[in-house]
Formats: C-alpha cells, sequence, structure tokens
C-alpha cells in the first residue's frame, strides 16, 4: 500500500516537474507576438494590425473560440481584413498571454473585460467578429453596449443552451484544486495524445492546414491555459441560458457565418435560429465547411465583415442574400 501511494506520489511529482518544463520552454520559444493593454485591471495581450488612421475603414475587433489564441486568426484573414482597417485580435482572457481574473468565465463578464480593452485602445463601434464560444461574447457585447458596437460577425458561435454532454470531459481542470493538479500532471500526456485528432474533428471536413503547426501544442496545454478554457466552457451553457432570450434586442448589422458540416456546433440549433431571432441580420450557410470557416472559406468571412461594413453607412442596415 505505502509502496502504492509513494509509486503515485512519485509518478505526480514527475509530471508537475515535465510540466513545468515545458509551460517555460514553449513560453521562452514562443514568447507574445502582440502588445498588451490593461482593461480595467486585467492585462490583455492583442495583435494590432492594418491602418490606425479613423479616416479608414471600421475597426474589426476578433475573438477567437475556447482553447486556442489569437493566432489562429494571423494564420487566416487578420492580415487580408486589415488591409483597409484596423483589426485587432484578442487572446481573451485567460488564454495566450492574457489574464484571467476569477470568477469572469461567462460571456457577459469576458465582453466586459474585452470592451475595457477596446476603450483603452480608444476604438470607436467596432465590428466585434467572434468565433465559436468567441460568437457568444459578441452577442453578450452588442447587447449590453449597443451604443457601442457597430456591428457583430457570428462564425461558426454557439448562441443557445443545447444539451452538450461532450463538453464534460474537458471541464475538469475547473474543479477548484483537484483541477489544478490534474490540469499539471495527468492530464498532460493525455492531451498531448488527443489534441491532433481533437484538431482534426475540429476542422472536418476539411483538413487542417499545415500552417496550423506554428501553435506548438505546449502552448495550448499550459495549465492555466487549460484551467480558463475549462472554466469558461463549464459557464457557456448558463450563458447562453440568461442572453438568448435577449438576441431579438440587437439592432445593430449582424452578419452569420456557418459551414453546413460543422461537426462542433449544429448550425441549424444556432446560426439558423438566431437568424430568425435578430431582425436583418444575414445568414451564409457555406457548404463543404466546418467549424473553421476563416480557414476553409477566408473570402466568405471576408465578405462577412464587408457586408456589415457596409450596412453601417446607411440609416437602416438592410439584409442582403448571400449566393
Amino acid at each position: 500500500m505505502r509502496n502504492g501511494l509513494a509509486l503515485a506520489a512519485g509518478l505526480l511529482a514527475g509530471l508537475w516537474l515535465d510540466t513545468t518544463r515545458r509551460t517555460a520552454r514553449v513560453e521562452r520559444d514562443h514568447p507574445p507576438r502582440g502588445r498588451f493593454v490593461d482593461a480595467d485591471g486585467v492585462r490583455l495581450h492583442y495583435l494590432d494590425r492594418g491602418p490606425a488612421n479613423k479616416a479608414d475603414g471600421r475597426p474589426v475587433v476578433f475573438l477567437h473560440g475556447n482553447g486556442i489564441l489569437a493566432e489562429d486568426w494571423s494564420l487566416s484573414i487578420l492580415d487580408q481584413a486589415a488591409r483597409h482597417r484596423r483589426c485587432i485580435a484578442f487572446d481573451r482572457p485567460g488564454h495566450g498571454y492574457s489574464e484571467q481574473p476569477p470568477g469572469a468565465y461567462g460571456a457577459a463578464e469576458q465582453a466586459a473585460i474585452l470592451r475595457a480593452g477596446v476603450r483603452a485602445l480608444g476604438l470607436e463601434r467596432p465590428i466585434i467578429l467572434g468565433h465559436s464560444l468567441g460568437g457568444i461574447v459578441a452577442l453578450a457585447w452588442a447587447l449590453n453596449y449597443p451604443d457601442e458596437v457597430g456591428g457583430v460577425v457570428f462564425v461558426s458561435g454557439y448562441a443557445y443552451p443545447t444539451p452538450r454532454a461532450d463538453f464534460i470531459p474537458f471541464m475538469g481542470p475547473a474543479i477548484p484544486v483537484a483541477g489544478q493538479v490534474m490540469s499539471r500532471t495527468i492530464l498532460q500526456p493525455v492531451d498531448r495524445l488527443l489534441l491532433p485528432p481533437l484538431m482534426r474533428r475540429i476542422f472536418e471536413p476539411n483538413p487542417v492546414p499545415p500552417y496550423y503547426a506554428d501553435i506548438p501544442p505546449d502552448l495550448l496545454l499550459r495549465p492555466t491555459q487549460l484551467e480558463a478554457a475549462a472554466a469558461q466552457l463549464a459557464a457557456l451553457i448558463p450563458s447562453a441560458v440568461e442572453l438568448s432570450p435577449r438576441y431579438p434586442e440587437i439592432r445593430c448589422p449582424v452578419a452569420i457565418v456557418a459551414g453546413q458540416e460543422d461537426r462542433i456546433v449544429n448550425p441549424q440549433d444556432h446560426a439558423v435560429r438566431l437568424h430568425h431571432d435578430i431582425q436583418g441580420s444575414t445568414l451564409h450557410r457555406l457548404a463543404g465547411t466546418g467549424h473553421m470557416p476563416h480557414h476553409a472559406r477566408p473570402d466568405a468571412v471576408l465578405a462577412a465583415i464587408d457586408r456589415v461594413e457596409r450596412a453601417l453607412t446607411v440609416e437602416t442596415p438592410t439584409a442582403v442574400p448571400v449566393g
């Protein structure tokens, strides 16, 4: 019995040390590539692209999905979107090199933090583009600060409280104390094995682009990021319960983009329903496309940004059908 306990303790200690070593190494080899802003006491990391001149196009704020980084945008459409407008891609709270305040895990809490960052940067009524879990954060932003949002582009987003048993295995790191131990020990080798097939599923039916290897797995598997992603996932359905009855209140231009073959978020349950709830919104359903249209169909996501921006130039936004 004692030998078994000693062996288990030794194994956990070894895994903890290995995680500490891997985290230090990946942060040394892959340091922050952007800038930092103080968002009411929360340090946020962001990528800044494009002209800062207010005479140029409407600024766009990019919000990535759960468990990833702002580099998801720099690897896809950020530079193209920034040719004629200023574009800011945040590491959402707890992700990348952004801080995660304790308890601020829901969509509304994240929106409040990111809104403070945007105000500190001096952006006026930007378009908020949210992908996946970032989509509901964009909706919370538009609902709670309607006079400060120019428009929303909602890409493969989760919006309604649909049952998701598949979320449960990913919530372990959010358990107090035990989750922190797991994220620094036993989850590390398991997650390194699971990450490649998980990425394939996220992109299916489209292939994972070769350039995605530029994001080191150990950067995504740092304990603080696992814990923040787990806590935000646990808060996702409660956030949808709170926000979804209010979606008809959104009056800014909204473009909704969804892959017909999305295997992570059912477009019928979320994108189509949201289109019906938000008057004047446009719906862009992309055939042969999965959960990552900004990689598989960047033209369609860039077109959605342009449509929202054009809608902001007229007094009454008009829904434009997509071919």
